[in-house]
């Protein structure tokens, strides 16, 4: 079984200078963050890209109730956000999920980024349709899925929630 833990941590953007708290998330002590760039390290070097840093962060402190709900598996898109883009907009770039909550576990399956790609896609268009306009996107299969024993989950979300309202 996975283990999970969220973590309040100060996200600083050296390029522009803005620093800010965001939620975290660490998968057997592992933030998701790190998993997601080793995924997307070894895509760039089959296509030869230039690496570059993460585009990734955490939801921002202030946006606890949508991490909150993302996290319970109450989505505002077709899956729940995981990570947004460092420009803090999840229709920029995002990591997603399927999260199921079931009686003794928590699953996140299907990990992806629905705009990383060739021909990036508008986030209003479906994946078929993306795909046609040569849209290939990164294979995250190596990432997950993740089942998490249901009351661990439940208390490390509890968790970030009491310090979250500390933050206020």
């Amino acid at each position: 079984m996975d283990t999970i833990k969220f973590a309040i941590e100060q996200y600083t953007d050296e390029e522009f200078g803005y620093s800010f708290p965001v939620i975290n998330i660490y998968i057997n002590d592992r933030n998701l963050i790190d998993l997601v760039s080793e995924i997307e390290h070894k895509h760039r070097a089959v296509d030869k890209e230039k690496n570059t840093h993460s585009s990734y962060i955490g939801f921002r402190v202030k946006h606890f109730k949508t991490f909150r709900d993302e996290m319970l598996g109450r989505k505002t898109y077709r899956f729940s956000v995981l990570l947004t883009c460092t420009c803090t907009f999840v229709e920029c770039n995002c990591i997603m999920a399927n999260i199921a909550i079931d009686a003794q576990t928590v699953t996140w399956s299907d990990l992806k980024s629905p705009w990383l790609g060739g021909n990036t896609p508008s986030p209003w268009v479906n994946e078929a349709e993306a795909q046609e306009m040569g849209w290939r996107p990164y294979d995250y299969t190596g990432l997950g899925p993740f089942v998490f024993d249901r009351e661990q989950y439940l208390s490390a979300l509890d968790n970030i929630t009491q310090e979250c309202h500390m933050q206020k």
